[in-house]
């Protein structure tokens, strides 16, 4: 079985289990949730996409802490970390029948280093949790108030809520304005930003930065670890990247996001979205907003106020947040599988096609696909929401479903939403803080969750990538390769 298989199959049955369970608990009026909302609330956090169907304050504080611990499973620290954890079991089946004491090298160095992904994990988490409610407590007196009477949540939890949702990068707030109300909350933004960032987009580099000082710093066994991880990191770990890889994710993470930046400035420095803002409270949230559009899906500007340009640069943004690791983690490929022999039983012209990885072929690989799956997800949704396309244009456009059905398959969690003002028809309609795909029908909701769990499992690691390859496999394609010469 592949291990996209796998990956696929425990994301489906853990959020089948998540969706019951939050069927079960409820919400805030004693009712029950539709499933299908359920469903797409709990793959939403699994997934990282954000998007939600029903007000995420709705949901009572134990269906809260159920999609706290969905954005955790689903986040790419803890996914990553579970094959680590396998290979860590299964070096001891292996390590009575290494042939060579640097066999045992490799285990040494899961070791250390699942024990500074653990300890990277949780001084983030407290640090953002610390810093965040802080800046709640010690802030402005209306956003404080409103989460304490209005929503009649405790700070603490809304705090940890926030800082779990930005370091997974999924975008949830227990509050249906999102960020909105703290969008002068300078010290809270920057620390939400700062939790993106590390749980996602300089995740590498700051491993391996981690990494060096550790080797710099420690001695015996652990600096012995640490020289292996920094020579061999592709053989170990799937976030991990040798120098020029690392810089590389580097530049084109603050590339994107700095062009990003300059587009918000130039275009909407005096639109509608930042009415009320002064200069500084502007900077950091168009930093914010753009950092976010990358991958953490939160809002502390009205979207829709932005210019369409600049809605059509985070769309573009959103629909490439995942190729920078993916042709990262690909272009780093060909030494591992050729120093493990794991494909040297494949006929020549499969060996070829697997081991090209230069950027192009990668790009033109990925590029194909993901276009496949938006085209057709793009088709089936609009055929079901044909009626809104016809009857409801200012809301239901090509545009804003596509925008949509991108930050669901990019894991952002940005979207339109839905304004019972913009209706051309008359008719019963209440607004709802609730993502634009809140307002369609069972079949595209299906259909979206369909397209998060694809987009979230878009750029795995394939099957003979040696970070993920359990040692017996590795010690049998030695052997294999031992034989053969």
């Amino acid at each position: 079985m592949t291990f996209f298989r796998v990956h696929l199959t425990c994301f489906v049955i853990v959020a089948f289990i998540g969706s019951l369970i939050l069927w079960g608990i409820g919400n805030e009026r004693g009712g029950h949730f539709p499933f299908v909302d359920c469903f797409y609330g709990i793959t939403s956090a699994l997934c990282l996409s954000g998007l939600t169907t029903v007000p995420v304050e709705d949901i009572p504080p134990g269906g809260q802490v159920v999609l706290m611990i969905m954005m955790l499973l689903g986040s790419q620290v803890v996914t990553s970390t579970v094959p680590l954890l396998v290979k860590k079991h299964r070096y001891c089946r292996v390590a009575r029948i290494a042939i060579d004491p640097s066999d045992h090298e490799p285990h040494q160095a899961t070791i250390v280093l699942i024990r500074i992904i653990v300890i990277y994990g949780v001084l983030v988490h407290l640090m953002g949790f610390f810093i965040a409610w802080l800046s709640i407590l010690c802030g402005r007196p209306y956003p404080r108030n409103l989460i304490r009477h209005k929503k009649k949540t405790n700070l603490g939890f809304f705090s940890l809520f926030a800082v779990v949702s930005a370091f997974c990068n999924v975008g949830y707030i227990a509050s249906s304005e999102n960020l909105m109300p703290f969008n002068s909350s300078l010290v809270l933004l920057l620390d939400m930003i700062l939790l993106i960032m590390l749980g996602n987009g300089i995740y590498p580099p700051c491993l391996r930065g981690i990494i060096r000082l550790l080797h710099h710093f420690s001695k015996g066994n652990t600096k012995q670890a640490c020289e292996f991880l920094l020579d061999h990191p592709r053989k170990c770990y799937t976030h991990l990247f040798p120098p020029n890889t690392t810089r590389w994710l580097l530049i084109s993470f603050f590339g994107l996001n700095g062009f990003e930046i300059c587009v918000i400035y130039i275009l909407d420095w005096n639109s509608t979205a930042f009415d009320g803002l002064d200069t500084g409270e502007k900077i950091v949230n168009g930093i914010f907003q753009c950092v976010n559009t990358r991958s953490g899906g939160m809002n502390s500007v009205a979207i829709t106020g932005l210019s369409p340009t600049t809605l059509f640069i985070f769309a573009v943004m959103m629909y490439v947040s995942a190729y920078p690791v993916f042709l990262s983690r690909q272009a780093t490929r060909q030494k591992s599988v050729d120093d493990e022999g794991a494909i040297s039983h494949l006929s020549a012209r499969k060996q070829r096609d697997i081991l090209d990885t230069t950027l192009a072929t990668q790009f033109r690989r990925l590029l194909a696909q993901d276009t496949a799956y938006l085209f057709l997800a793009t088709f089936f949704i609009c055929v079901s929401v044909n009626h809104g396309l016809k009857h409801d244009p200012l809301n239901y456009n090509i545009f804003s479903v596509v925008f949509e059905i991108i930050s669901a398959y990019g894991g952002v969690g940005l979207s339109y939403g839905y304004s019972c003002s913009l209706r051309t028809e008359p008719g019963y309609c209440v607004d709802e803080p609730v993502s634009f795909s809140g307002k369609w029908g069972v079949t595209p909701k299906i259909i979206m969750i369909v397209v998060m769990l694809l987009g979230r499992h878009r750029g795995l690691p394939d099957n003979i990538d040696s970070a993920i390859l359990l040692p017996e496999q590795k010690f049998s394609n030695i052997m294999r390769r031992q034989t053969s010469e």
